[in-house]
């Protein structure tokens, strides 16, 4: 699925010549808008990956990837890979509070990380690094930011039917009327997102979903 390909669907869904300047500038705004929205509204497989961050020697701090959303929700999430002396390690992720503890180490002590902590575009250690280490980090990333037609879609293709009609919705929010009045409501945004989830299951080992049976059998008591 392609920018180029939506944007002349969504030329023809709303009657606009693609030379539509200001057109054009909504339908990039919509685009980001509408594949951020999809992509924070539940932890998909397709976005999980890995990267290897250094932990440098004596340094508190290690820059985290460019497209770093979050951190599996697993034990595992940062794994010490080298030296070859702490391989194996976890790194635990902890929360704003537990780093803020009174309990807290003064954080001018160095060994192999053990703790670490999340803050803007860093990752904070503890202890501080007493050599350089390697930590595989397993993590959610986020799309890609759309900057012309070039660029591709971050969400797959099987998903373009919502992440289509999430655009369509945002550019009637702009103003835009369609040729043909466009019926998208929330509930279908939804029925689709939900299908969506479903598959990513299978597809990609996304998160897991308690969904309502199909069936139903009659209480005798």
């Amino acid at each position: 699925m392609s920018v180029q390909s939506l944007y002349q669907s969504a030329c023809y869904k709303f009657g606009t010549d693609p030379s539509n300047q200001r057109f054009q500038d909504d339908f990039y705004s919509a685009v980001n808008n509408a594949q951020n929205d999809f992509a924070i509204s539940r932890s998909w497989g397709f976005l999980k990956t890995t990267a290897n961050l250094v932990a440098a020697h004596a340094s508190r701090t290690t820059a985290l990837p460019a497209d770093f959303g979050k951190f599996f929700d697993v034990p595992n999430a940062l794994v010490i890979t080298s030296p070859t002396a702490s391989s194996g390690s976890f790194v635990e992720l902890m929360t704003a509070k537990q780093w803020t503890s009174d309990f807290w180490e003064d954080g001018t002590s160095e060994g192999s990380p053990t703790y670490a902590y999340v803050l803007g575009s860093l990752v904070y250690w503890s202890p501080v690094p007493d050599t350089a280490y390697t930590i595989t980090a397993l993590y959610y990333k986020i799309p890609t930011a759309i900057a012309d037609s070039s660029t591709a879609i971050t969400i797959p293709d099987v998903y373009g039917e919502v992440l289509q009609k999430m655009i369509w919705r945002r550019l009637q929010d702009a103003g835009y009327s369609s040729l043909q009045e466009l019926q998208i409501s929330d509930a279908d945004i939804t029925r689709l997102m939900g299908n969506a989830a479903r598959d990513d299951i299978v597809k990609y080992g996304g998160m897991t979903m308690n969904l309502s049976s199909s069936t139903y059998t009659r209480r005798t008591v």
